[in-house]
């Protein structure tokens, strides 16, 4: 299957019987533009849009096992409170229980946790991505969806590499990162992704 050029607007909720809250909205003059097959969106969600034609509107839910997965609370675990200290003194400023924390692992591979709770000794820290276990409905608009060209895919892969550099668009984290659709590009990457 050839990667997609998607460009659509959307709604994301949390979908249970308890709760329909809205997690995410982006606007229809900002669509989110990506290429398919690159592992900026879920995969479920790009197949469902790959099947659309441009100006389609839709609504779905992805349950859990397609979405974020389910919750694994083996992925809940205690970290040595000194591990979030600065200078000997513990970072209560930005460590508190619902904090998400970016944390880095012995391999140097970068993480998002969620602080659950803070004891005397350790910091518990939930490695689940929040969304895991919750099935999601998504409502919108398809804007685009057609074969990506060679270019498109080239920049998507070197904004996923780093080597984009950032820019003031997209709060410096690559083009296209900040969710929020076309950032415009940069001179770094000199993308209009």
């Amino acid at each position: 299957m050839s990667q997609r050029f998607l460009k659509v607007s959307y709604q994301m909720h949390t979908n249970t019987a308890a709760s329909h809250k809205l997690l995410y909205e982006t606007q229809a003059t900002q669509p989110v533009a990506f290429v398919t097959g690159m592992g900026l969106m879920i995969e479920a969600f790009e197949e469902k849009l790959t099947q659309l034609t441009p100006g389609s509107t839709f609504d779905f839910t992805l349950q859990a096992a397609e979405a974020f997965g389910k919750r694994d609370e083996e992925l809940v675990r205690p970290v040595p409170r000194k591990v979030f200290e600065i200078n000997g003194k513990f970072d209560d400023e930005n460590i508190f229980p619902g904090a998400e924390v970016p944390l880095m692992n012995s391999e140097g591979d970068h993480f998002m946790g969620t602080i659950v709770k803070i004891t005397d000794n350790e910091v518990t820290v939930d490695l689940n991505n929040p969304l895991a276990g919750k099935a999601l409905q998504f409502t919108g608009t398809l804007h685009e969806n057609r074969e990506a060209t060679l270019q498109e895919i080239e920049q998507t892969a070197k904004i996923l590499s780093g080597e984009c550099g950032g820019c003031s668009g997209c709060g410096g984290g690559g083009c296209g990162s900040c969710g929020e659709g076309e950032c415009g590009g940069c001179d770094n990457c000199n993308s209009q992704i």
